[in-house]
């Protein structure tokens, strides 16, 4: 539990006045050391303390730059919450058809395509972190992505017209 109080040592100091955003931060830098320590970054040349502040101040650093290049958040307590598809008996069944649908494209898409999303959308990794793992540049994975998406938007329209398919509609894609 020290980690944490060093963690809100960096992240509660008034100086930032990071607010309510501290305990999302605090995870983020929990998970960015959990992902360290995985692959072996922290050499030891300084203090685990030294270690775990330097990360926490770079990820209130990143957070304090994002709000200023990217506009306000819309809020969320205006957004109406979207129906259970499942509260239907036909909408159970069309959410079991989207992802049976998602799993077809996805089989169809090579093993670089998956693996790549998987490090996108399940491990929730920058960029950056995918190209640090993969031994690429940010900007060859950023292309590796849009090149698998447009893959996966070809697969779902090959899916969708083969014979017996069910017609596209708006907001398949």
């Amino acid at each position: 539990m020290q980690v944490s109080v060093w963690i809100g040592e960096v992240l509660r100091h008034p100086r930032l006045r990071l607010g309510n955003d501290v305990e999302d931060l605090a995870q983020q830098v929990r998970r960015k050391l959990l992902m360290s320590f995985r692959d072996d970054r922290f050499s030891g040349d300084s203090s685990l303390r030294t270690y775990v502040w330097r990360v926490a101040q770079h990820v209130a650093i990143d957070h304090l730059r994002s709000l200023r290049t990217r506009p306000a958040p819309f809020p969320l307590d205006e957004i109406a919450e979207p129906a259970d598809p499942a509260a239907s008996p036909e909408g159970g069944v069309l959410e079991n058809e989207r992802r049976a649908l998602f799993a077809r494209v996805l089989a169809r898409l090579a093993d670089e395509c998956r693996n790549l999303f998987h490090l996108i959308v399940f491990e929730e990794l920058s960029y950056a972190e995918i190209a640090g793992r993969l031994g690429a540049t940010e900007g060859a994975i950023k292309v590796r992505a849009l090149r698998c998406r447009e893959k996966a938007v070809a697969e779902f329209k090959a899916v969708t017209s083969a014979p017996g398919a069910r017609p596209l509609e708006e907001g398949d894609v």
